[in-house]
């Protein structure tokens, strides 16, 4: 549903979200309110697309307001040399679909998704549970913080929205209706920038000169462009279960004791091994800095190495071993799930989430969307890194490298310096 005509301005000032939220029961009028502009934390978000504040009440109540735009924040604020970004316009209706999704994940996984307060359509506007005593994934892998059940967490909400939210729980009917309801235009959001302008597809965004040769070679690469190609008919034909489409480490906040998926303005229909890709790759991109990564102990950088693989291997085990559970479970009053070859099921969801791993990875290193374990290392440290990324997404894409069970891959990602040394690619 379209915006209302003034509806931009009711963000704008701290006087107007005061009265907005006041007017709608959500803090009271006597109530005293402070306002922070969650866009001048760099640490609260990453590659902005909303107007999006915290509200502190007197009363000791926090909410966090956000408004949809249609033009993203990040485009607003600065020109990208990227055609397609600078042009770059959203569906404000993704809301509604953001929404839901966020009810529908709270209800098949409870506590994974922020509460939510009012939505208020015509205006874009979304009051929700404020998270700011956790923290953005992406920043505490900088800070080189451990979560151990992180892995083990991920891997069972995976499970579970696999199973709930696809056809292996669901009569057709109840799919179909599902499918119209989450027809999410910007569901493909994505599509041109792991498709079309991804580095290893195109060379029109920019990377460093020192890897300019490899990065042609791989977009040269017919293997690796075959599979991308066909990567491209799953994202946009199989409509597998409802996916986040953007779930990396920027999209998830975590503590001791709770971790929370966050944006789902992109979810809808589309193949599951989207969003193993986009989360994996956070953790390869990540693991894959820390050897560009000079200011601090090498001792210490390998140390975290060594927990980002094993937050992997939870990963997928977890995810194996609940989704085998909810199988068994529901086989007596589900005749499709017996005529399932369960492990012939996982074996193709486990390569095509490799795949998407190794083009999702990609996708973010190029200069004007480079993520930030690459954008806090000086530029010279980067190539490297850079290096390994592209090499190990080509050994993947091109099936040079063909991993038969996530700890044959875990073991490929932890012999990649000595598969490909520095002073060698």
């Amino acid at each position: 549903m379209p915006m209302a005509k003034d509806a931009i301005t009711i963000l704008q000032t701290e006087e107007q979200i005061d009265q907005y939220l006041k007017e709608r029961g959500i803090f009271s009028k006597s109530c005293r309110l402070v306002v922070e502009d969650l866009r001048k934390v760099k640490e609260s978000a990453e590659g902005f697309v909303n107007l999006i504040y915290r509200v502190r009440g007197s009363d000791g109540r926090s909410v966090v307001i956000k408004q949809i735009l249609d033009v993203p924040v990040s485009r607003q604020q600065r020109k990208s040399p990227d055609a397609y970004v600078s042009s770059w316009q959203l569906d404000q209706s993704r809301m509604q679909y953001e929404i839901a999704a966020l009810i529908f994940w709270n209800q098949i996984h409870p506590g994974i998704c922020p509460e939510i307060y009012l939505l208020d359509r015509p205006n874009g506007v979304i009051v929700m549970e404020d998270l700011s005593d956790l923290s953005l994934l992406r920043f505490e892998f900088a800070r080189f913080k451990k979560y151990p059940r992180l892995g083990r967490q991920l891997g069972a909400f995976l499970a579970d929205n696999l199973f709930y939210s696809s056809a292996l729980n669901m009569t057709e009917y109840r799919r179909q209706t599902l499918l119209q309801y989450f027809d999410n235009p910007e569901v493909t959001a994505l599509y041109t920038f792991l498709f079309k302008s991804c580095v290893i597809v195109s060379p029109e965004r920019a990377m460093p000169d020192a890897v300019a040769p490899l990065r042609q070679r791989i977009i040269d690469d017919e293997g690796v462009q075959t599979e991308i190609k066909r990567l491209s008919h799953l994202f946009t034909d199989e409509k597998e279960c409802l996916i986040h489409t953007d779930l990396h480490a920027s999209n998830i906040m975590i503590d001791e004791n709770h971790l929370k998926i966050i944006d789902g303005e992109f979810a809808g229909f589309g193949p599951i091994a989207q969003d193993f890709g986009r989360l994996c790759g956070s953790f390869v991109l990540d693991y894959c800095s820390l050897f560009g990564e000079s200011g601090q102990p090498k001792e210490k950088r390998e140390d975290y190495q060594r927990y980002l693989l094993d937050m992997l291997s939870d990963l997928f085990t977890v995810f194996e071993k609940e989704f085998k559970k909810l199988i068994r479970e529901n086989i007596p009053h589900n005749y499709n799930l017996r005529k399932l070859d369960v492990d012939a099921y996982l074996n193709q969801h486990f390569a095509d989430a490799l795949s998407f791993t190794a083009l999702n990875a990609a996708s973010r290193l190029s200069d004007w969307g480079l993520v930030h374990d690459f954008k806090i290392l000086p530029v010279a440290e980067r190539i490297y890194p850079e290096k390994l990324v592209l090499a190990s997404s080509q050994d993947i894409l091109s099936r040079r490298v063909q991993p038969a069970r996530p700890e044959d891959w875990i073991d490929f990602l932890r012999e990649l310096p000595n598969r490909y040394p520095k002073e060698r690619l």
